[in-house]
């Protein structure tokens, strides 16, 4: 799921393609884990800030790549919450966003230079077809 850059918040469904963990998953760990609370709008949906996010990426690297149950991921999270991880991981998100957003540019040049050749080549087509009668 591409980041956008101008986008302040985030679904949960969003987040779940985000960080590669189910929906129902990233509410149970809203539960257990007091620092992942995302803000609400007004119909009570979820709006994940990147640094929700980064809350997300943290506790999934503690869960699934340190393999730290969720009650040592949790005292881990609440007592020793670098800041600089938690920035860490939102400089990362922001830094993708950015190469996304060159990437998308660089194909919407390359898909425009396509059209292009494309037209030239279905004019060229159009006339031999007038010359042949």
């Amino acid at each position: 799921m591409p980041f956008e850059t101008q986008k302040s918040y985030y679904s949960i469904g969003e987040v779940s393609r985000i960080a590669g963990v189910p929906a129902y998953l990233l509410r149970y760990w809203e539960s257990f884990f007091t620092e992942l609370n995302p803000a609400r709008d007004t119909r009570s949906n979820r709006r994940y800030t990147n640094r929700d996010i980064a809350m997300v990426l943290n506790i999934k690297e503690l869960v699934y790549d340190k393999g730290y149950k969720l009650g040592k991921a949790s005292e881990l999270v609440s007592g020793a919450l670098q800041e600089s991880a938690a920035d860490r991981k939102t400089s990362e998100i922001l830094r993708l966003q950015k190469q996304i957003e060159r990437e998308q540019k660089r194909n919407s040049v390359v898909d425009d230079r396509r059209r292009l050749l494309l037209l030239e080549i279905r004019d060229e087509v159009e006339e031999l077809l007038q010359m042949l009668g």
